[in-house]
């Protein structure tokens, strides 16, 4: 995993946010005030994402390999799929979501849609939701947890 200077940046924020709100004596508001963060975040990176995807162009690729992600707890599949683009352009490119299974076969045709600002970024046309998915997931566990330590530091 590449650690970006955003990544750094947002931990020493976090960092921050844990300290002061842990000396001050409210430190779930801390947490929550985190929490409230990467929602905004989040949300921010969804609507960029769905502003990506109103530029794509359909075109039909084929599956020619899958990359396995080997981490013991967490086994899974990246489809690598080759299209050309609208200029002739031959790409080969993984698919950023991990699949639990493989969904398609080596060879087979299918419909992607690619960024034509950045044709190595494509997603197949009939699954765009796997791009938020883990985005949603998030949101709506962790708000679960906000609340749950939100009323449990009333009572505390």
């Amino acid at each position: 995993m590449k650690v970006t200077k955003a990544d750094l940046l947002w931990a020493a924020i976090s960092m921050v946010i844990v300290g002061v709100s842990y000396k001050h004596g409210a430190l779930p508001k801390g947490v929550l005030l985190i929490y409230f963060i990467m929602v905004c975040l989040f949300v921010w990176h969804i609507v960029s994402i769905k502003k990506r995807l109103k530029n794509g162009i359909a075109v039909y690729g084929t599956v020619v390999d899958y990359h396995e992600n080997k981490i013991k707890k967490k086994h899974g599949w990246f489809p690598v799929v080759k299209y050309t683009t609208e200029t002739g352009r031959e790409i080969t490119s993984v698919y950023s979501v991990e699949e639990r299974e493989q969904s398609f076969n080596i060879g087979d045709d299918v419909l992607v849609c690619y960024d034509p600002d950045d044709p190595l970024f494509f997603y197949f046309s009939n699954r765009q939701d796997d791009m938020f998915r883990d985005y949603y997931r998030f949101i709506l566990f962790g708000g679960i947890i906000a609340v749950l330590l939100a009323v449990i530091a009333n009572y505390i």
